[in-house]
């Protein structure tokens, strides 16, 4: 054959260079990978677990839990993928209580400070928070899950999140690792730790 290969059309067959092919080929790959992002809004990930508005949500409870200094935070590190991800191939069982905790606390703060909690100054969302650890939110809103373990459950999940391997969801590039001056990727047995 001399370099050039049959391509079936619709209504009728015709030879093709295989250039023009294996390019055709290429713009066709490239335009299914570009996809999905124009479907996304710009700026904002989707996850399957959480609405943007949730995820914003849980993005700014995390980053109060591990907030963003010399080095990137929980929100940055990417704490609400692996939560998402978490939740979704792991515990779905816990999908509820997460949906019940962000909706009493978006509930909770559209009502008292008339803004969603991501939209609170950092020392009202401080505040907010430290009184949910120690159950002082008013338990009107609270019915579905109490405050304390949606808390918890956040909070750890927070840490392993930004302190596990990044291929679980979180920790990106890894961040932790980098912050504790650990050797990334890990190499078990070589670390040296001073």
């Amino acid at each position: 054959m001399t370099g050039r290969i049959l391509y079936v059309n619709n209504k009728f067959n015709t030879m093709v260079d295989r250039r023009a092919f294996i390019k055709r080929c290429f713009a066709l790959y490239g335009s299914l990978l570009l996809m999905p992002a124009c479907k996304n809004e710009i700026g904002r990930q989707q996850y399957r677990c959480f609405s943007i508005d949730e995820s914003e949500c849980l993005g700014a409870i995390c980053e109060q839990f591990i907030p963003t200094d010399d080095y990137w935070g929980a929100k940055e590190a990417g704490v609400v993928n692996f939560i998402d991800k978490l939740l979704y191939q792991r515990f779905p069982e816990l999908k509820p209580d997460y949906k019940n905790g962000i909706s009493a606390l978006e509930k909770y703060s559209m009502e008292t400070h008339r803004k969603t909690f991501a939209n609170l100054s950092w020392e009202q969302q401080y505040v907010v928070l430290q009184q949910m650890e120690r159950s002082e939110l008013p338990e009107t809103y609270w019915k579905d899950i109490p405050q304390r373990k949606f808390f918890d459950m956040v909070l750890r999940n927070t840490m392993q999140g930004y302190y596990g391997p990044p291929r679980h969801g979180g920790n990106k590039d890894y961040v932790s690792y980098h912050m504790m001056r650990l050797d990334y990727p890990l190499l078990i047995g070589q670390n040296r730790y001073e």
